[in-house]
């Protein structure tokens, strides 16, 4: 055991479990403070497309993996999300099926390695039941699931589509491998192996959503590819970089990383979506429709309805320029303070990013026409954006000697998008004071030890009780260690270590409440002789 001195006791901010049912989309409201728990986004992967039509990217993943239907089968879809806790719930989406999909059973868990989980799976339940059929259209979102985790663990939710779902809802850019069985395999959601799931995908088909109980807010980035995270090689940009799947090195995990560092109580859900424009859908004038909906006809559903949120990044509109038919910048101006009125209507604070360079992609994104529509945009959004902050990607990322182009340090290879060097630098380049974090007041651990001096027959067993509450109320389920002994608190808060002791001195408690909350309690041992038996 590592020894510490008594003076130095560690006290984290964790997530309370609250139990709390949620169906239907979108059910939260703008969050203004956080000085009582609250639902928060901590993950979001939000729906794209369910693939209807016959582009290239309706039959592959951008990796190149086929995608098919979902049938009797078993969907193990991985996830990180920005803010650990003890509380979640899970959102599944039929938002662009063609029938309803009853999906049968759903369990979560820490991913091992690949398609293996870590432990046993932790059942989801909808209204107390293990299936829930989800009409065409809709979205569900789970009651809360007791699951403690903690930031950037990667977690698999599994789910079982009993019956024939077609081509599933997905979000088309995951840069995350997930997995599927075979149809026809059946309910795979418990196995800790990675055996029956003999498919991958990097897209993320059904799972839309982690939230989770926590005293804070979440930040909504809301954009396109480059907030998607999607690295491409040149010239064309397909099929993605292999570098970057699995890294989750996309700009808002930067962003996420930096938040967790400086301790501040605010989640990232990337509300990005490839290939997507602010004023048109993606199959209008003939663009692929795993672009999605208009940004403009998204907002509600993908950033003013996320849970917990207080704050939406807005950077997208180089697509409105560059696919066809192109939009000029009046247009794309207009649309802006469209989705910037609207989210400030809902109480949201919004931070809007200058477009990025696009020069040598020798395409429409490179037109001289293009390059000044940018500059414009660029120009009204520094100057004259109703946003309450900027953030200037631009100027981050640019080439000094050649304004036009990414520099060629951060350029992904397509002069579109940006390697890993890139999105870590236009992470960095966002303020974490222009996010409005919440004043959230720390939730006090308190430990109390029964007796705190110790009188202890050499040899002999010796009951120590443990009483753990956090701002003022028991906690349960929180484990205690003395030496290798060790307990978990009940429902009332208490743990009982029955412990032999050999030695006296200063002994040390360690307190591991759900969430990763520790503190460390000492106590005085004194050693007795043990008492002579009579005659």
């Amino acid at each position: 055991m590592i020894g510490y001195d008594v003076r130095r006791l560690t006290a984290l901010l964790i997530t309370v479990a609250a139990c709390a049912l949620a169906l239907a989309p979108g059910a939260s409201a703008a969050a203004t403070s956080c000085a009582q728990p609250q639902w928060v986004a901590a993950w979001a992967g939000v729906p794209s497309d369910a693939s209807p039509g016959t582009d290239i990217s309706d039959l592959f993943s951008p990796s190149g993996d086929v995608k098919g239907t979902v049938s009797n089968a078993t969907v193990r879809a991985m996830l990180t999300p920005t803010f650990g806790g003890s509380s979640v719930r899970v959102h599944l989406s039929n938002r662009f099926g063609t029938g309803p999909v009853t999906f049968t059973k759903t369990a979560i868990a820490k991913q091992a390695e690949g398609a293996a989980i870590a432990a046993k799976a932790v059942p989801v339940t909808f209204g107390g039941a293990a299936s829930v059929t989800v009409p065409a259209g809709k979205d569900v979102v789970s009651e809360a699931t007791a699951f403690s985790y903690k930031a950037f663990d990667n977690i698999a939710v599994s789910t079982y589509v009993s019956g024939d779902a077609g081509k599933p809802t997905e979000h088309y850019t995951a840069r995350q491998t997930s997995y599927l069985t075979a149809n026809g395999g059946g309910d795979h959601t418990g196995d800790q192996a990675a055996g029956a799931f003999t498919q991958h995908t990097t897209t993320r088909p059904f799972v839309t959503g982690l939230d989770v109980r926590a005293k804070a807010a979440a930040v909504v980035t809301f954009g396109d590819s480059i907030t998607d995270g999607y690295q491409g090689q040149g010239p064309a940009g397909v099929p993605e970089t292999k570098e970057g799947i699995d890294a989750n090195g996309r700009w808002p995990d930067v962003l996420a990383k930096r938040l967790r560092a400086a301790g501040l109580p605010l989640a990232v859900a990337n509300a990005g979506i490839s290939g997507n424009r602010v004023l048109r859908d993606g199959a209008e004038g003939g663009n692929r429709d795993t672009y999605g909906p208009a940004g403009v006809k998204r907002l509600d559903l993908d950033a003013i309805q996320q849970s917990g949120v207080k704050t939406v990044i807005l950077l997208e509109g180089i697509n409105d320029l560059g696919q066809s038919p192109q939009a000029d910048s009046a247009a794309v101006i207009a649309g802006y303070t469209d989705l910037i009125t609207r989210l400030h209507q809902a109480g949201l604070r919004v931070v809007q990013g200058t477009l990025t360079p696009t020069g040598g992609t020798n395409n429409d994104y490179d037109s001289a026409t293009t390059q000044a529509k940018r500059n414009e945009i660029n120009a009204w959004i520094r100057t004259k954006s109703p946003a309450d902050a900027i953030v200037d990607f631009d100027a981050a990322v640019r080439d000094p000697s050649d304004p036009t182009r990414i520099n060629p340090a951060y350029d992904g290879g397509d002069h579109l998008h940006f390697n890993l060097a890139g999105y870590k630098k236009m992470g960095e380049a966002v303020s974490l004071a222009q996010l409005g974090a919440p004043k959230c007041p720390a939730a006090k651990l308190s430990v109390r030890v029964t007796p705190r001096r110790v009188n202890a027959v050499y040899g002999r067993s010796t009951t120590v009780r443990v009483r753990v509450r956090l701002g003022g109320k028991p906690v349960r389920g929180a484990r205690v260690r003395l030496g290798n002994r060790r307990a978990t608190t009940n429902a009332s808060g208490v743990a009982r270590l029955r412990v032999r002791l050999h030695k006296g001195g200063v002994r040390t408690i360690v307190v591991r409440a759900p969430g990763g909350l520790t503190k460390r309690v000492h106590v005085r041992v004194r050693l007795v002789k043990q008492p002579e038996r009579s005659a």
